[in-house]
């Protein structure tokens, strides 16, 4: 009931859509230039989105022409510009600190640590790439599912416990934000299971009603759903934590967080 109560407090709906909105324009853009070098490098290669949803055809063409072209060489201008598509990302690490310090009601760090922005899009973007390559390798070596559920739990684990951990500049120690990310990790490898099943369906019938369009907002929509189970277990694993360490409740939550990461330091 408290978790509820928590979540509920949270505005769950309202900062889910937020991060959506955020990671379909900060995210999913660096993954397209990715893509398209990834193309550049090794011609025949599909695009990462159609391998990982198995798409029929006519959605896999439509998404591939919405992609960039392969990059032919790479110009000053380029260089700058994937820079500034870096630098811009950060708003939604920007919106992810927002959110987790409203979960660990922690005080707002100064300026000169904006840093951290941009090592937890860079954390973030390494963790997809390391979920991808792990399923290209698991099922090329003929693993069952279960073994790669488990693997790309742990990675989605790690990648929102390190994120987590930066993006609110240490202010709550690692002991404190693994439950959270224990919950998050599992919960990612689920939600995108379900999604190689259930996506496919809706990005074909979005792609066919509205084309490009459609398919964009089925992406937010998925997006929604992922953002969704992200701050519901980092929630969840605030109240886990501080019920495992038997922490009086009638501290503020600004309190608790500084009394958790001082209980964890050495």
């Amino acid at each position: 009931m408290r978790s509820l109560r928590e979540i509920r407090n949270l505005e769950l709906f309202d900062r889910a859509m937020t991060l959506a909105a955020q990671a379909f324009t900060s995210i999913l853009p660096i993954l397209i230039v990715s893509g398209s070098m990834r193309r550049s490098m090794n011609p025949e290669a599909k695009a990462v989105f159609a391998d990982n949803l198995t798409l029929d055809d006519h959605t896999a063409e439509l998404l591939q022409q919405s992609m960039p072209e392969q990059i032919q060489s790479v110009t000053l201008t380029q260089i700058i510009g994937v820079l500034l598509l870096i630098i811009a990302a950060t708003a939604f690490a920007r919106a992810l600190e927002r959110c987790f310090r409203r979960i660990w009601n922690t005080p707002k760090a100064s300026i000169r640590f904006a840093w951290r922005w941009v090592a937890a899009i860079v954390a973030i973007v390494v963790g997809f790439v390391l979920v991808v390559t792990t399923r290209f390798v698991v099922r090329g070596s003929g693993a069952i599912p279960f073994l790669e559920f488990i693997l790309e739990a742990v990675i989605w684990c790690g990648l929102w416990w390190i994120a987590s951990w930066v993006v609110i500049n240490r202010s709550v120690s690692l002991r404190a934000l693994l439950p959270g990310s224990l919950l998050a990790g599992l919960g990612f490898a689920a939600a995108t299971a379900l999604g190689r099943v259930y996506l496919p369906g809706v990005l074909a019938s979005s792609a066919d009603q509205f084309g490009v369009l459609g398919l964009a907002f089925s992406y937010v929509g998925w997006l929604f759903v992922l953002m969704s189970v992200l701050l519901a277990a980092v929630t969840i694993g605030r109240v886990i934590h501080l019920t495992i360490v038997g922490h009086e409740w009638r501290y503020s939550g600004k309190t608790a967080a500084t009394n958790t990461a001082s209980k964890s330091s050495p």
